[in-house]
This record gives structure tokens, C-alpha cells and sequence, in this order.
């Protein structure tokens, strides 16, 4: 079985600056055409480390991926250090060259003699074209291993990975491994696993990857040799098992929003406290949420709460901004001053600071108004950050079933 390393370079990842995320991706994407990552390795800018990781990703894998190191500064090594390794011949990439002239002419500037840096690389590589950068990748063979090198910056290095995967796909003769993928919100890890275990217990060539993240649990079924699942329909007792809870055909809870409310054509105005503009964003990042957005208010002071949501003064006097009684006004009060099907309201304590006795950190209070109402509250766990995201994923997704839409 053909194995793969992984090198991310930068001193700024290894120093903790910079989240190295570029790892991840890539894993994913080659996990999906068969090819398995055995080992994950970050490097400082430092040519002797440089070296010594490759040599020992090469002794692990077939194919070994380098990120980053490819600019035009003292500390981009990525070419020099593999030239040193193998005895390489380095050249100027005519196109990449041409491109980036063009580059710089546009912006009423001049390439600099250390920008032809970024455009070098060895002779007869394999180049994959950079459309959102200036530095190309590349591929080269060395004793029967391959070692593809691509920029380290996030979203030049998105745009190339269509062209590395079919490069791998030729030469490996590798096809794309099915998968089922769903996710799943309001329920620990441990349930969502022990749930799945017996939905396909009676499969044996069924591989489970579970992973949880900000109140979401992600299902990815896949098979454990081969590339096709077995032939046997899973996806009605998963949408049995986990009900309104389930996210499946849609990247994200608020993607299934946008997209079943357009459907049903109905619009959701938004009134936030704790939550801080964090629903309101979560529904705008989605493409077409202008058809279903029809609002929202940061309400987070009593006076917000009172002049620009209706919030009653008695109210908040006996039930207090974090209430049940509030949440309901604001959602009331959105939905009338957007004219919208539906108003969501959040008001609680995220914390780490303003708790009592009476009303924890933590504590959530929701309201939802619309032909009908509904209200509750809900005392979440951990941090400022995550009491946020889970009280965004309940009331998105209180607002499908309350709407019947689920």
C-alpha cells in the first residue's frame, strides 16, 4: 500500500504563531482517493532539520509532501534544501516567470532579483501552476519516492490540490474511495459513536472517523479496503437514529437552514445577547442567505433590549434580561420590526464572569416567535466560546423543527 508523510515548514508554526492547518486538509483529500497518511511532521526554518525530517518521512512513505518554504525571503528553504539533498539542477519556470512579471507590472511595481526565488524550481519537475499565487509546486521523483512541494499559504495551496490529486491518481492508478459523511449536533461524542457502531455492526468493510468539534459531531463511513461501500442502505436508519439532530447532504447546520427555509420561503430575523452576532453570521456566510436573512439586532444592554426590541421594562424587572420571558420578547420583537416568518432570540451568560447562584455561567435563555411561540432554557458547559456555539446550533436548530421543516 502506497504511504504518505506530511512536512509543514515555518518557524511561525512550530513557534505556535501560526495555526498549521494546511496538514488536515491535505489528509483529507488524499484519504479520499485511497492514500493513507502515516505521519504528520512540522519543521522550523532550519535547512539540517529540514533535512532530517525528509530523510525519515522518506524512510516512512512512498510519497512525501512539503508545505511552505517557497518564497523569496532568507528563510523560504525548501528548494535549497532539497538541491543540497539530491544533487538537484534548479531552473526559472518561464510560465511562473511570465505570470509573475505580469503580476508585479499591474500593481506599478518591479519584480525584485529575489522574487525569481519563488518561480525556481528543479530541472524536469513536474509543475503544478499556482492561479492564486506567485510560487508554483512541484513534483519530483527521487529512489522510487515521490516528494511534491506546494506553497505553504492556505488558499494557494487549496486551488492546486484538484491538480495534485489527479497527478497521484495517474501515477498510482488510484481511484476515489466512496464515503458517507454526516454530522450530527447536540449529542456527546461517545452517543454519536455508540449509535453509529450499531447502525453498521453487521458490516465488516465498513471503516468509522469520528471526530467533534464546536458542538458537532462528523460521521465519516468509508470502506476498509477497496473503494466502495458495501452495497446495503445505511442512510434511513441513520436519519431514524439521530431525527432532527442529523445533518446530512449540507456542510454545515446553517447551510441546512438557509436551504430549507428558501425552500419553504420563509425569512428568520435574529435578536442576539450571549451569542454576539454569532448566529447572524453563521447564516450570512452561507451563499444565497439573503433570500431567507431578513435581519438581526445585538441587543446587549437593557436599554438595547427595551428601545430597539420592545423588551417590556417590566420584564426585565421581574424576570431579569437572561429569562425565558425576555428571550420571548425579543424574538417578538425582531420578527415585527423586520417583518420576517420567524424571530430567534438568545440572551444568557456565557462567562467566565457575571454568574449567580440563581443563574449560572452558562445558563441560556431562547425564544422563538412566529405563528406561534416557543421558549426555554438550557445550562451549557465549558467556556465562553463554546457556550456561544452550542447555544447557536440549538436555537438554528430549534428553528427547523419548531417551523416543521426539519
Amino acid at each position: 500500500m502506497t504511504k504518505v508523510a506530511l512536512i509543514a515548514t515555518g518557524s511561525e508554526l512550530v513557534n505556535g504563531r501560526i495555526h498549521e492547518s494546511n496538514s488536515y486538509y491535505i489528509s483529507r483529500q488524499l484519504f479520499s482517493i485511497g492514500l493513507p497518511v502515516v505521519a504528520h511532521y512540522v519543521v522550523g526554518d532550519d535547512s539540517a532539520s529540514l533535512r532530517s525530517i525528509i530523510e525519515h518521512a522518506m524512510y516512512s512513505a512512498d510519497i512525501v509532501f512539503i508545505t511552505g518554504g517557497l518564497g523569496p525571503t532568507v528563510d523560504d528553504i525548501t528548494c535549497e534544501t532539497l538541491q543540497s539533498m539530491f544533487h538537484l539542477n534548479l531552473t526559472v519556470h518561464k510560465p511562473s516567470k511570465a505570470r509573475m512579471d505580469y503580476f508585479f507590472k499591474a500593481t506599478g511595481k518591479s519584480a525584485l532579483d529575489t522574487d525569481v526565488k519563488m518561480v525556481t524550481v528543479p530541472e524536469n519537475a513536474y509543475v503544478f501552476p499556482n492561479e492564486n499565487g506567485l510560487a508554483p509546486g512541484f513534483a519530483i521523483g527521487y529512489d522510487n519516492k515521490d516528494i511534491i512541494v506546494l506553497p505553504g499559504v492556505p488558499h494557494e495551496l487549496q486551488s492546486m490540490m484538484m491538480s495534485v490529486i489527479e497527478y497521484c491518481k495517474k501515477k498510482y492508478q488510484l481511484q476515489k474511495k466512496e464515503e458517507l459523511t454526516f454530522k450530527v449536533i447536540m449529542m456527546r461524542e461517545a452517543e454519536v459513536d455508540s449509535a453509529v457502531k450499531e447502525i453498521v455492526n453487521k458490516q465488516e468493510n465498513i471503516d468509522i472517523a469520528i471526530t467533534y468539534e464546536s458542538g458537532t459531531t462528523t460521521v465519516i463511513l468509508s470502506p476498509k479496503s477497496g473503494n466502495v461501500l458495501p452495497a446495503v442502505d445505511i442512510v434511513d436508519e441513520i436519519k431514524k437514529r439521530f431525527g432532527s439532530k442529523l445533518i446530512f447532504g449540507y456542510n454545515s447546520l446553517e447551510e441546512k437552514v438557509v436551504h430549507l427555509l428558501a425552500k419553504n420561503k420563509l425569512r428568520v430575523a435574529v435578536a442576539e445577547s450571549c451569542t454576539g452576532g454569532l448566529i447572524s453570521k453563521r447564516i450570512t456566510d452561507i451563499p444565497g442567505a439573503s433570500s431567507i436573512f431578513a435581519g438581526g439586532v445585538i441587543a446587549y444592554s437593557n436599554e438595547a433590549k427595551k428601545t430597539l426590541l420592545g423588551v417590556k421594562v417590566d420584564t426585565l424587572n421581574r424576570f431579569g434580561a437572561v429569562s425565558r420571558e425576555t428571550a420571548l420578547e425579543m424574538a417578538w420583537g425582531v420578527k415585527q420590526r423586520f417583518a420576517s416568518d420567524f424571530g430567534i432570540a438568545t440572551t444568557g451568560i456565557a462567562g467566565p464572569d457575571g454568574g449567580t447562584k440563581e443563574k449560572p455561567v452558562g445558563l441560556v435563555c431562547f425564544g422563538i416567535a412566529g405563528s406561534d411561540t416557543f421558549s426555554t432554557q438550557i445550562q451549557f458547559s465549558g467556556n465562553r466560546e463554546h457556550v456561544r456555539t452550542l447555544a447557536a446550533n440549538y436555537i438554528l436548530n430549534k428553528l427547523l423543527t419548531f417551523a416543521g421543516i426539519e
